[in-house]
């Protein structure tokens, strides 16, 4: 999380429908094609046929072919009939289904028109539970193929609706097509119950167009027909997203060498920036400001990112911080920014960079302990605390956390913290990373840079790991513990659906390393991070002004991962596990938990946070070195610098046994 503080301004009388859009996704039985009832009469033909007769079709509707064919082979055995193997009743569910296409589909009302309206300025997609040859022969038969970008068929993904996996792919693959297209800038349209879910299940704002009563359609707008004048107007008038300006992205890291007193740096940021390096006395640089005195050294940055050399040997004893200070700002809360000391009584053998701190020892855990995990969002690298990387490195060393999954690693801070504790570390991009001192195994995903990927290797056995940062802005509590502004508003905004179509992109990548033998299906998973949004599972009845069934940690529950520390811990009033923030009051920012280890294939023993505000089962609490103690008292946000705990989050631990 990167704080924003309180803002729950919110017009509920807007329509949720955007005004510009970078691409269109549509399903396709039941909303441009007339074939629900067509399938519906196929599924009861082929029970027939086989001697059973259905009464409630209903939970047949917007089904995948393999998943109707597994249900009626259910219901065949159940009667006591004889049965076909799923596959031949595939065979035959198509065959039936193709021969009443060929002779009676039409098109929904409206559906070519609005089809038409859209294809002419956008591009358009289908994302649908039929097999591919069906696929293609509905869209000829309703005269909508030609209109089609791209298409994504149910035998050409791993799962089927309410999976995301079909939208996931059709927006994979009009991203490719066109780089604006997103989850939070498409618009999906869905008519069934098992699609709406599968599309706001990929992070997209979902249209349901469904004119029974009875269906309950899990979307952000809903209409009954394709010919509703507020959507026909809306399509004429829908704008092409554009390109999203970008703030400059800056980057700085650097080493001191004591031997020679020179401070070594290297910046990026926008070339058409100005930009120096200034250094001052870490007392000197406060939350959220350039200090208002001199810098005690400074170099302009060259504009061909070259690496930076600064001689300080004039600086006395202290400790001190490097900014980079662009156009005579500090980008992002003095986030980009690095430390050192300077100790002339220090032999120069142990003057150099902190990572040559000895090692810290450890003990491997037995099998019934279980392995300890913790996710840790490290607030910008450390950089926001005095001595923020010590303080780090003497938490893990009186700790016996044996997988560290890090958020906000920016760069180099998560590498320097691995070496200095003498463990390993994989990253992908500059934010997240996994550190252990087991050996670990990097994985390339399509997640750089929210996720990193990887397996470690325990002695207990190889579990994967996921590091996730999920996107912070539109944080969810803002609007969503105002009693008086519907929860599909907050699910709407644009934070929390690109939060959800980066989770779905997780679970789509871990779905292809099993499906590609890179991990294997029987090992243990840990998705752990930096959410940025709450579980369903705080917000029942009760619980918060709203009920709100976030769709992160329901999505995670429904893929068979369970929240380990909402195992161990089941009540949440007494229990809350708040992990944002510690250091923010509570007038200023709502309290929530929002850093999670979900796990699959594995058992929580126990779990806690660690610096939380109402710590559950944690080991007590320690001093770190002469600051003040972890969790309670810890100073708030502006007299913070001094934390021994030198994050804005409260970290979670879990002991998992793996199953």
């Amino acid at each position: 999380m990167q704080a924003q503080f309180l803002n729950t301004s919110i017009d509920v009388s807007a329509s949720l429908l955007p005004g510009a859009a970078s691409a269109i996704i549509f399903d396709c039985d039941g909303l441009l094609a007339d074939t629900e009832d067509l399938w519906l009469r196929a599924v009861a033909a082929c029970a027939n046929e086989r001697g059973t007769t259905l009464t409630d079709l209903a939970g047949f509707r917007g089904g995948a072919i393999d998943d109707v064919a597994a249900q009626l082979v259910t219901i065949l055995a159940a009667a006591g009939l004889p049965t076909l193997s799923v596959n031949k009743l595939e065979v035959s569910l198509s065959e039936e289904f193709q021969s009443l296409i060929a002779q009676e589909a039409t098109a929904m009302p409206g559906a070519v028109a609005l089809v038409s309206e859209l294809a002419s300025r956008f591009p358009v997609a289908v994302a649908s539970n039929s097999p591919r040859a069906l696929l293609d022969q509905i869209l000829e038969r309703i005269g909508v193929r030609d209109l089609i970008t791209c298409s994504v068929a149910r035998d050409e993904v791993s799962a089927g609706k309410p999976a995301p996996e079909l939208y996931v792919a059709a927006l994979r693959k009009l991203h490719e097509l066109d780089p604006l297209v997103t989850a939070e800038t498409a618009v999906a349209f869905e008519d069934s119950a098992v699609g709406a879910l599968a599309a706001m299940s990929a992070g997209l704002l979902v249209v349901g167009v469904n004119a029974d009563p009875k269906v309950v359609l899990n979307c952000h707008v809903r209409h009954t027909t394709l010919l509703e004048e507020e959507l026909v107007d809306w399509a004429r008038i829908l704008e092409r997203e554009k390109p999203a300006q970008v703030g400059p992205y800056t980057l700085v890291g650097g080493s001191f060498d004591a031997a020679t007193s020179t401070l070594t740096v290297q910046c990026q940021y926008p070339a058409e920036q100005t930009a120096r390096v200034q250094v001052y006395a870490q007392s000197d640089c406060l939350w959220n400001e350039l200090p208002a005195g001199l810098p005690v050294a400074s170099a302009s940055v060259p504009n061909n990112r070259e690496s930076l050399s600064i001689d300080l040997a004039h600086l006395p004893d202290g400790t001190y911080r490097f900014l980079l200070v662009t156009d005579g700002l500090v980008p992002e809360w003095n986030g980009r920014t690095g430390e050192f000391t300077v100790r002339t009584t220090v032999p120069v053998a142990q003057s150099a960079a902190p990572q040559t701190a000895a090692p810290a020892t450890f003990t491997p855990e037995s099998p019934e302990q279980g392995v300890t995990a913790m996710t840790w969002n490290l607030w910008f690298g450390g950089c926001h605390s005095n001595d923020g990387h010590a303080k780090q490195v003497a938490y893990l060393r009186e700790s016996s956390h044996s997988i560290v999954a890090l958020q906000e690693s920016f760069g180099d801070h998560g590498r320097r913290l691995a070496a200095a504790m003498g463990w390993n570390i994989a990253q992908q991009g500059h934010d997240t990373a996994v550190i252990s001192p087991y050996p670990l195994s990097l994985h390339q995903t399509e997640t750089d840079p929210f996720a990193t990927c990887a397996t470690v290797f325990t002695p207990t056995g190889a579990v994967t790991v996921w590091s996730a940062h999920l996107w912070h802005s539109d944080y969810g509590p803002y609007t969503a513990d105002d009693a008086r502004i519907p929860a599909r508003y907050t699910l709407a905004s644009r934070g929390e659906r690109r939060r959800t179509g980066e989770l779905a992109k997780i679970l789509s990548e871990q779905g292809r390393l099993e499906r590609e033998g890179v991990v294997s299906a029987q090992d243990s998973i840990l998705i752990m991070g930096d959410f940025n949004v709450p579980s369903h599972l705080d917000w029942k009845p009760g619980h918060r002004a709203n009920t709100v069934e976030w769709p992160t940690s329901r999505m995670l529950e429904v893929a068979g991962y369970a929240d380990a520390f909402r195992v161990v811990h089941p009540n949440v009033g007494v229990a809350p596990g708040h992990t944002w923030s510690p250091i923010i009051p509570s007038d200023e920012e709502p309290r929530d938990r929002i850093d999670f280890i979900f796990s699959r294939g594995a058992r929580a023993l126990a779990a806690y946070t660690v610096a939380g505000e109402a710590e559950s089962e944690a080991p007590p609490k320690r001093r770190i070195g002469e600051n003040r103690q972890v969790g309670l008292g810890a100073s708030v946000l502006g007299h913070h610098l001094e934390n021994a705990w030198p994050t804005d989050h409260a970290a979670v631990v879990a002991r998992l046994h793996w199953n």
